[in-house]
C-alpha cells in the first residue's frame, strides 16, 4: 500500500504546482508524441510483417545491365530468363511472374465507364505468395492459357467501391475492354501486390484486380516482375550462388538476349520498402534526440522544484525517513508525472496520425495505413516510463543521498548547491548539443531539398496537364486503328477554349514510364551493344516538344508530314549532341537507335537539338533524350495540355473532349505537370516536413529549457544581486553578469552540439539520401540561429535582474 501513498502524496503535489506540473506535462508529451508518431509510421512500414506467408522466403529477381543502364540495377527481368530460372534452379521452390495492365471498364447508366490499374499474373503467384481470396478461387494453371476466356480478382477496395461489397459477385461476368470477364474471386482487405509501385501516374495506391498473364500474347522482350520464394532451409546467398550460375549459362547460351546483363536476387521486403527504412529510422533518431531535450526540460524543473521542498524533505528524514524512501517517493512522482505526460503524447499521436494519411506519400508502402493503435499506446507509455525515471533519477538521488542536505535546514535561502548548478549546467548543455545537432542536420536536408525543388525539369510546367489515354486493344486492334483514334482524341482537345495546343507522347516525363534504349553515331558499335550509350527515346507527335515548353537550341521542329511510320527524323538533346559529336555540329548526322547485331540499321537523322528534359527525377543526372515522331499515334499514351485555364476545370473538359469521340473510352487519369512532379518527391517532402517540425520544436524547448534554468538560477541569487547594487553595481554590469553565466552553458552546448553533428554527418554520409556535409555557411546559419535564441533565452532572465530593487531585494528570504 506505500505505492498507493506515494501516488496520493504526488498528485496532492501536483494539485499545488499547477503550473509546475503544466510545464513539465507538455515536454514530455511533446517528446512522448515525436517518437510515438514516428514509432506508429515504422510499426506499419518495417515491422507490420507482410500480408504473405512467410515473408521472409520471397525474393524478387533483378536484372543488372553491362552498358550502364541508369538505374544500373533494375527490379524487373525478362519472361524468357523468368521461364528459365524455374526450369534450371535448385533453390527456389516457385518462380511466378507479373505485369502493368490496364482494363476499361465498360460503364452503365449509374456509373461511367473507368479505367482500372491491375496486374497480368502467372497463376502461381497466389501460392508463391501464400495467399487465398477472401471469396471465390484462385486461377488454376489450365486458365492461364493462350485462348482462354479473360477472368479477373477483384481487390478489396474493387469490390467495395465499385461492386457495393456484393457478395454473389462470384460467377458474374463485366464488360472489359469490350469482351465479357468473368470474376472469380476477390482478395482479402489487407492484401495488395505490389506493395511499391514505380510508376507515379496511377490514380490509386492498390492493384486493383489480378487476371491471367498467358491469355494475351507475351512480349518475350518486354520487361515483367519476378517473384519466387526459396525452398525450406536455403538460404538468401545460396539462392543468390544459383541464380549467378544460371546467369552466367544464359549469358553463354543465348547471348543475343543476355550477354549484356545479369540476374541479381533481394528479398522482395527490401525492394518493395526501398529507401522508406533509412528514411524512417532518421526520423526516429530525430524524435529520440527531441525526446532527450524534453527530457532535460523535464530533468531541470525537479531539481529545481527539489530545492524549494528541501526543508519539507529534511523533516521527514529527522522524523525517521530512510533515504532510499524518499528517494522511491520521488521517483514515483517523476514516473507518474511522466505516465501523464505520455498519455498525453498518445492524444496528440492519434489527432496526428489522424491528418497525416491524408499527405502519406504513395511510394512509402502501408504509410498511409498507420494509426495509434493498442502498441503504439504500449510504446507511448513505455517511452514516457524511462522518460520519467531519466529525468527523475538525479532529482531524487540529489534530494535523498546529499548529505549537506541535512546540515543546512534551511537550504532555500542559501541558494542552489553548487553541484546542482552543475547538473543544470550539464544538461543545458546536453539540450543546446542536440539543438544545433537536429538544427544543423534539418537545416541542411531542408535546404538540399528546397534546390530539388527549384531544379529545372527542362521543361515549362506551369498549366500543363496531362492525361493517360489507352485506347482499348479490343476495339482498337491495329496500330493504323490506334493512330486514327488517337488522332481523333487529339483534335476533339485542341478544340476546347482556353486550349493553346496539345500533343501525344509514349512516355511522359515523371509518370514513372521510362523507355530507355541504346544509341551510337558509329556504325562498328552498332552491331557492338556493349559499346553504345543509354537514352531515353520518346515517340512524340510533332507538337509535343513546344507544347511541353522545351527550347529549340539548333535546327528545326518536326513536321506533320514526318509521323508516318517511314520517316526517319529525330530531336536529340544538347547533351546527348554534346556526349556523341563533342565540339562539332549535330545537325544532318546519323543516329542508331535500339541497333543489335540481329537490327544493325535503324539509322535516323538528327533535324534538331533541344533542351534536355530530366525524365525519371529531379535529382537524376541530365540524360540523354532523343526523340522520335514516326508513329507517334499509334504509340501514344499520354495527352499533353497547354492551357491558359486552370487545370481542374480543363480535366473535365478533357474527359468530356475524349468521350465525344468514344463514350466507352475511360481517361485513366489526369494530372498536372506540377502534381507529377511533386508526387516524384513526395516521400522527401513527408520526411523533410516531419523533420522540420522536430528541428523547429527542438529549438523552442531548448530555448525554454536556457529560459527557466537562467530564470530560476537568477532568482535564487536575488539578494546577491540587491548586495552587488547596493555596493555601487550598475545595471549594466549585473545585465552582464546574469547573461554571462547563463551564455556560458550555452557556448560549451553550441561547442559540444558543433562536434556531435560533424561525427554524426561522417557517420551517416551515404546512408541517407542528401546526408552529405553541409556547406560551412550552411553549418554557419545553423548555429546563429541556436544562439540567437539560446541569447534572448539569457538575456530576458538578466534584463528583469536588473529591475530589481536593491532594498526589496536585501530583504528577499
Amino acid at each position: 500500500m506505500d505505492i498507493v501513498h506515494d501516488i496520493r502524496l504526488a498528485l496532492r503535489l501536483f494539485r499545488r504546482n499547477i503550473s509546475t506540473t503544466a510545464i513539465a506535462l507538455v515536454s514530455t508529451a511533446l517528446g512522448v508524441a515525436a517518437t510515438a508518431v514516428v514509432f506508429a509510421a515504422i510499426k506499419s512500414v518495417l515491422i507490420t510483417p507482410l500480408p504473405y506467408a512467410h515473408p521472409e522466403e520471397l525474393v524478387q529477381v533483378r536484372t543488372e545491365f553491362a552498358n550502364s543502364f541508369e538505374p544500373s540495377i533494375v527490379d524487373w527481368g525478362f519472361w524468357n530468363d523468368a521461364q528459365e530460372i524455374a526450369r534450371r534452379t535448385r533453390t527456389l521452390e516457385s518462380v511466378a511472374e507479373y505485369g502493368n495492365t490496364i482494363f476499361d471498364l465498360r460503364g452503365d447508366g449509374s456509373t461511367p465507364p473507368e479505367a482500372l490499374y491491375g496486374l497480368r499474373v502467372s497463376a502461381n503467384l497466389f501460392s508463391t505468395l501464400g495467399v487465398k481470396p477472401m471469396l471465390g478461387r484462385n486461377i488454376p494453371p489450365e486458365e492461364d492459357q493462350p485462348g482462354h476466356a479473360n477472368e479477373m480478382i477483384l481487390s478489396y477496395g474493387l469490390w467495395i467501391r465499385r461492386f457495393n461489397a456484393d457478395r454473389n459477385i462470384v460467377g458474374r461476368s463485366v464488360n472489359v475492354d469490350g469482351h465479357n470477364c468473368l470474376i472469380i474471386g476477390v482478395m482479402p482487405p489487407e492484401f495488395n501486390f505490389p506493395l511499391r509501385r514505380a510508376a507515379a501516374h496511377t490514380p490509386s495506391p492498390y492493384v486493383e484486380f489480378w487476371t491471367p498473364i498467358r491469355i494475351t500474347p507475351i512480349n518475350s522482350e518486354g520487361g515483367i516482375g519476378i517473384v519466387a520464394r526459396l525452398r525450406k532451409g536455403i538460404s538468401l546467398h545460396d539462392a543468390e550462388e544459383d541464380l549467378r550460375s544460371m546467369s552466367a549459362a544464359l549469358s553463354r547460351e543465348f547471348p543475343a538476349t543476355n550477354r549484356d546483363k545479369a540476374l541479381r536476387l533481394g528479398l522482395l521486403r527490401d525492394r518493395m520498402l526501398g529507401s522508406a527504412t533509412k528514411s524512417l529510422w532518421l526520423l526516429m533518431a530525430g524524435s529520440c534526440l527531441f525526446l532527450l531535450i524534453g527530457c532535460a526540460n523535464v530533468a531541470n524543473l525537479l531539481l529545481a522544484r527539489g530545492i524549494t521542498r528541501q526543508r519539507e524533505i529534511a523533516i521527514r528524514i529527522a522524523v525517521g525517513a530512510r533515504n532510499g524512501r524518499i528517494v522511491r517517493q520521488l521517483l514515483t512522482e517523476s514516473c507518474l508525472l511522466a505516465l501523464l505526460g505520455g498519455i498525453c503524447g498518445y492524444a496528440l499521436t492519434a489527432a496526428a496520425w489522424k491528418l497525416l494519411p491524408a499527405i502519406a506519400p504513395v511510394s512509402i508502402p502501408r504509410l498511409a495505413a498507420a494509426r495509434a493503435d493498442w502498441p503504439v499506446l504500449a510504446f507511448a507509455l513505455a517511452v514516457a516510463l524511462i522518460n520519467g525515471i531519466l529525468f527523475g533519477m538525479a532529482p531524487a538521488i540529489r534530494a535523498g543521498f546529499s548529505p549537506a542536505f541535512i546540515a543546512r535546514d534551511s537550504c532555500a535561502s542559501a541558494g542552489a548547491s553548487h553541484a546542482s548548478n552543475r547538473i543544470r549546467g550539464s544538461l543545458v548543455v546536453a539540450e543546446v548539443a542536440i539543438t544545433v545537432t537536429l538544427v544543423v542536420v534539418g537545416g541542411h536536408l531542408l535546404s538540399r531539398f528546397v534546390e530539388l525543388v527549384r531544379t529545372n525539369p527542362g521543361f515549362d510546367a506551369d498549366h500543363l496537364l496531362a492525361s493517360v489515354v489507352l485506347p482499348s486493344p479490343d476495339r482498337y486492334r491495329t496500330p493504323e486503328q490506334r493512330g486514327v483514334i488517337y488522332k481523333r482524341f487529339l483534335d476533339a482537345v485542341r478544340a476546347i477554349p482556353g486550349v493553346e495546343s496539345a500533343g501525344t507522347v509514349d512516355a511522359l516525363p515523371f509518370s514513372g514510364e521510362n523507355h530507355g534504349g541504346l544509341i551510337t553515331n558509329s556504325v562498328a558499335q552498332a552491331v557492338q551493344p556493349n559499346t553504345q550509350v543509354v537514352a531515353e527515346i520518346n515517340v512524340v507527335s510533332a507538337d509535343y516538344l513546344q507544347t511541353m515548353g522545351v527550347r529549340m537550341l539548333q535546327g528545326r521542329w518536326f513536321r506533320e508530314d514526318e509521323m508516318s511510320g517511314s520517316d526517319s527524323a529525330a530531336l536529340v538533346s544538347d547533351v546527348t549532341a554534346a556526349r556523341l559529336w563533342p565540339g562539332a555540329d549535330a545537325i544532318g548526322k546519323r543516329i542508331c537507335i535500339y541497333c543489335t547485331p540481329e537490327k544493325p540499321n535503324n539509322w535516323k537523322q538528327v533535324i534538331g537539338v533541344v533542351s534536355t528534359i530530366r525524365h525519371r527525377a529531379l535529382d537524376d543526372a541530365q540524360p540523354l533524350n532523343v526523340y522520335l515522331t514516326a508513329g507517334a499515334f499509334e504509340n501514344a499514351a499520354f495527352l499533353v495540355v497547354k492551357t491558359n485555364r486552370p487545370s481542374d476545370g480543363m480535366e473535365k473538359a478533357v474527359r468530356l473532349a475524349i468521350a465525344g469521340v468514344d463514350p466507352n473510352q475511360p481517361v485513366f487519369l489526369s494530372a498536372s505537370m506540377r502534381t507529377l512532379i511533386a508526387d516524384s518527391i513526395a516521400d522527401r517532402r513527408f520526411i523533410m516536413t516531419l523533420l522540420a517540425a522536430t528541428g523547429f520544436f527542438a529549438l523552442v524547448m531548448s530555448s525554454a529549457g536556457v529560459y527557466g534554468v537562467v530564470a530560476y538560477t537568477t532568482s535564487r541569487k536575488t539578494q546577491e544581486i540587491g548586495v552587488r547594487m547596493a555596493l555601487g553595481a550598475t545595471r549594466g554590469t549585473v545585465h552582464a553578469l546574469i547573461f554571462r553565466q547563463g551564455f556560458t552553458a550555452v557556448a560549451a552546448g553550441l561547442a559540444a552540439g558543433s562536434a556531435l553533428t560533424l561525427v554524426l554527418l561522417q557517420m551517416f554520409r551515404g546512408v541517407v539520401a542528401g546526408l552529405e556535409s553541409p556547406s560551412w555557411w550552411q553549418v554557419a546559419i545553423s548555429i546563429a540561429l541556436v544562439s540567437l535564441t539560446g541569447g534572448i533565452a539569457c538575456w530576458i532572465p538578466a534584463r528583469r535582474a536588473t529591475k530589481v530593487d536593491p532594498v526589496v531585494a536585501l530583504r528577499y528570504e
